[in-house]
């Protein structure tokens, strides 16, 4: 969900006060609800990804890919992954085989938006790294491996300008690895181990870093002194509000303690970890882990139309606060989990392709033309606008946590930690009750949340 059509919402919902004398309709409403998912306190992904199917997928229009993306979304995080999986092969088999010329030729003379979704290389890429995970977490391990090798492929089509960054899409190539392990193929997933904690950096990225500190800490100053006062005035209150907690305190990494308030006294249940992402994409780590978390962290990135006429589309980062996750288990320390995909960093280098110039040329066009005489008036009809639709629920990141542990029942805690390393308290995300079973590797999906775990509902009378 982005603040961008949580405002085209806002203004819908005020128009209809003004003209009608009523508020937004309950489509509109079950809509935000559905797209604000990842920022949600109290998110409903199964009647959100079941209001996507009836109002907008059942309809299998032109828009289909972009709906069948984010009810995949709503899936894997209400922990449906069957459905998740059978929806992204319905989806990538539109986005493979589906044609329609006439709506190309529409959207090559006009709006560009009239054209069937397929959605950005890195969004497709997406699709195919999601179904090679639910493939492998089903022991089906080779069409695990078939579509890591296609998530490859889909990040390969970047143009010709960001040619340095075509296989980069680190996530798959893990995948790729752990499912050629499973294969018996050790050469091949050694390569793809590899591939997976190298990273290409962007031009400006260690700009874009400095920046990043610089916010975070002006956020961790002022979110402290904030939450330091709404402390103090809910403890002090005449009636003292039950359950709060001070959440100014927000401590380094290195200052988080081994053990939480809260801990048994047994030994850690943790029989190997690893220290480092390039430890942890060996094979020999990978041939005895017993537990793999996909934790997803952030929202995705945002398209917004810019330039002459809105003829171009811009992708931007979204605004959020984690930038590392470490996983205690039991609230005893378990170890770092390692970021292997930025989707911005995939977002930002998809390159500028023919399509883009074409655009480009056409809303330069059509300012010519308005300014004309006898012919302005029509060309201030032209729709030259660029596709804006994108994957909504898409997660800012991707950090994969792999472990050897005791079989048992666990309490898995996700500690969130801004650019500069300092805990986000209100980022922190507990789940219960997650076994690890004896003789086979457990994957979850898990994601880190806004209050997940600082949200209070008191008794009802």
């Amino acid at each position: 969900m982005t603040l961008r059509l949580l405002i085209a919402v806002g203004a819908v919902a005020f128009c209809c006060i003004l003209v009608a004398g009523c508020g937004p309709s309950q489509e509109q409403i079950s809509l935000v609800k559905a797209l604000s998912a990842r920022i949600d306190r109290e998110p409903d992904c199964n009647a959100s990804a079941q209001f996507l199917r009836n109002t907008y997928m059942a309809k299998h229009d032109r828009d289909y890919v972009m709906w069948s993306m984010d009810f995949a979304s709503l899936c894997i995080m209400g922990g449906n992954y069957d459905t998740a999986r059978e929806e992204l092969l319905r989806c990538y088999d539109d986005i493979s085989k589906r044609q329609d010329e006439e709506k190309a030729k529409a959207a090559a003379a006009s709006n560009e938006s009239l054209k069937i979704f397929k959605g950005e290389p890195f969004e497709r890429a997406m699709v195919c790294t999601y179904l090679s995970i639910l493939h492998y977490m089903k022991g089906d391990y080779n069409n695990a491996r078939i579509f890591s090798a296609r998530a490859d492929m889909e990040d390969a089509s970047t143009n010709e300008d960001m040619k340095d960054y075509r296989h980069d899409f680190r996530l798959a190539h893990f995948w790729l690895g752990k499912a050629y392990l499973k294969l018996g193929q050790e050469g091949n997933a050694r390569v793809a181990f590899q591939k997976a904690f190298q990273h290409v950096p962007r031009e400006d990225e260690d700009d874009e870093r400095d920046d990043e500190r610089k916010d975070h800490a002006r956020s961790r100053k002022k979110r402290s002194r904030l939450e330091k006062i709404a402390y103090e005035n809910a403890t002090k209150a005449k009636t003292p509000i039950l359950g709060v907690a001070d959440l100014s305190p927000s401590p380094a990494m290195s200052e988080m303690p081994v053990r939480l308030p809260g801990a048994s006294p047994d030994e850690s249940p943790v029989i190997l970890k690893a220290d480092t992402l390039e430890s942890m994409s060996t094979l020999a780590f990978q041939k005895q882990v017993n537990l793999t978390l996909i934790i997803e962290a952030g929202i995705g990135p945002v398209k917004y139309l810019v330039g002459e006429n809105a003829a171009m589309d811009k992708i931007i980062r979204a605004e959020y606060p984690e930038r590392s996750v470490t996983v205690y288990l039991n609230e005893v320390l378990a170890g770092r989990a390692f970021r292997l995909l930025d989707m911005f960093h995939q977002a930002d280098t998809r390159g500028t392709s023919e399509k883009d110039r074409v655009q480009m040329t056409k809303g330069i066009l059509q300012s010519i033309l308005r300014r004309l005489p006898y012919i302005s008036y029509a060309a201030a009809y032209w729709d030259v606008r660029a596709d804006h639709r994108y994957w909504h629920l898409l997660p800012g990141e991707v950090h994969i946590y792999s472990s050897k542990l005791r079989p048992g029942t666990y309490t898995i805690s996700l500690h969130s930690f801004d650019a500069n390393d300092h805990s986000l308290p209100r980022q922190r995300a507990t789940h219960y009750r997650i076994p690890v079973h004896a003789g086979q590797e457990n994957v979850y999906f898990l994601q880190t949340q806004y209050d997940h775990d600082n949200t209070y509902f008191p008794p009802k009378e």
